[in-house]
């Protein structure tokens, strides 16, 4: 897939958008089996492909809002406690005693947090990859390549389509007429109603009146939608006004209602928002404006947009339900029990970083020297005697794992020769 090395998502996203545009293609290609040659159609089997496989975050994350339940009134108890209070020493204890309710829950601060933010990437990849399907769908993007050919290749093209995406309000960057996927990634953007423009634009020139011809209604059928529209086009034309409406607005309100249904279903076992604080307050904006701005991205954006803002939001709705049937079964003490261990581990853990880091601090410059050369003399030692065994009785591999061990205690030590040393 040669041009999906070309496409425009990059740095983080880049593979993200590799692994779904693979996915949607061999989606796309499946459909082809079947005679089904169908944008709009691809898009809603991706995206639920894409959450199904998100199930694992989106368990975890539910997990941890059943646990958070019960958390967050102790967590609030402190929050209110220390209100006010900035000093060194007052946010320390807070942020102990905050860590302690965790650990008693075997919990994570960032348990809720963590699935969210790893969703994140993907879900801004899946967004470039719907965005720019030629891109990632290769069999879409040989039709538009039977136009995009004949255009390059046309007396004046360059003029031509400069003028046309500013006539037909193609949102393109650097635009080059010798790139067939710049070229390609304009005519992706050329509304349904739009091709009888390109093609008395190139009037001149008969090939690429030819193309448009044959394959410009191929196009149309890809990306059909049901009541006539197509995913490439704004379901909204506010210049035809009521005509121009209907049944476009229909998607901009089913993105709307289904982000407001998903939220319901996902918050309903959350405690209740304290709108009193800064935290619940904001979280009451979010939930208000998130419908709203569902409504207006879907309103201005490609109707492919809105197709995959409405399934995403109904999938994950689904999905929340069935989660919550199999959490469900088990009760929020099991829960916490079987965390017991793991959280148990992860205290001592911190606890003896605390405790290492401390007695660092404590040390001057002279002791750290000291202790540090007459750590690796020891280490020395034992490594020569590990040698010399391990010659006479065991494979050379043994004797780097025992250098390995003895090299791994001595960090531990450390503390203990600082406090003989100061006794």
């Amino acid at each position: 897939m040669d041009y999906l090395v070309l496409t425009q998502t990059g740095g983080i996203l880049r593979p993200f958008g590799i692994i779904l545009g693979l996915i949607m293609n061999y989606i796309y290609r499946f459909l082809e089996m079947f005679g089904i040659s169908n944008i709009a159609l691809t898009i809603v089997l991706l995206t639920l492909v894409v959450n199904v496989l998100m199930i694992p975050l989106t368990y975890r994350q539910q997990k941890f809002s059943r646990m958070n339940a019960v958390i967050n009134p102790e967590i609030q108890k402190i929050t209110k406690k220390y209100e006010g209070k900035n000093d060194e020493r007052s946010l320390r204890m807070r942020q102990a005693e905050t860590q302690a309710v965790y650990d008693k829950y075997g919990a994570s601060p960032v348990g809720g947090c963590l699935p969210a933010l790893i969703q994140i990437p993907i879900l801004f990849a899946l967004y470039r990859v719907i965005y720019n399907v030629p891109a990632y769908v290769e069999p879409v993007k040989e039709v538009y390549e039977k136009i995009a050919i004949p255009i390059m290749n046309a007396t004046g093209a360059s003029d031509i389509m400069s003028e046309l995406i500013s006539t037909l309000s193609i949102r393109v960057s650097n635009f080059d007429i010798t790139n067939i996927n710049k070229v390609i990634d304009t005519l992706y953007l050329v509304k349904s109603g739009a091709w009888q423009t390109v093609s008395d634009a190139f009037s001149s020139s008969p090939d690429v009146v030819k193309a448009i011809s044959d394959y410009s209604g191929q196009i149309v059928g890809m990306n059909w939608l049901p009541g006539g529209l197509s995913v490439v086009d704004p379901p909204l034309v506010l210049s035809q006004g009521i005509a121009g409406a209907f049944p476009g607005v229909i998607i901009p309100i089913l993105a709307a209602l289904t982000q407001w249904l998903n939220m319901k279903v996902t918050q309903r076992n959350q405690p209740q928002l304290d709108t009193s604080t800064q935290m619940g307050s904001t979280m009451s904006t979010m939930n208000t404006m998130m419908p709203i701005m569902s409504l207006f991205f879907t309103t201005t954006l490609p109707a492919g947009m809105g197709v995959y803002w409405i399934s995403s939001a109904l999938f994950r709705t689904l999905i929340t339900l069935v989660i919550d049937k199999v959490i469900g079964k088990t009760s929020v003490e099991e829960i916490i029990e079987k965390n017991k261990d793991k959280a148990a581990a992860k205290a001592e853990k911190r606890g003896e970083q605390q405790a290492k880091l401390e007695a660092y601090a404590s040390m001057n410059t002279r002791k750290i020297s000291d202790i540090a050369k007459a750590n690796r003399t020891e280490n020395e030692s034992v490594a020569d005697k590990s040698n010399q065994k391990s010659k006479s009785s065991a494979p050379s591999g043994k004797s780097t794992k025992q250098s390995g061990e003895a090299g791994g205690q001595s960090i531990s030590s450390i503390a203990n020769m600082l406090k003989k040393r100061d006794d």
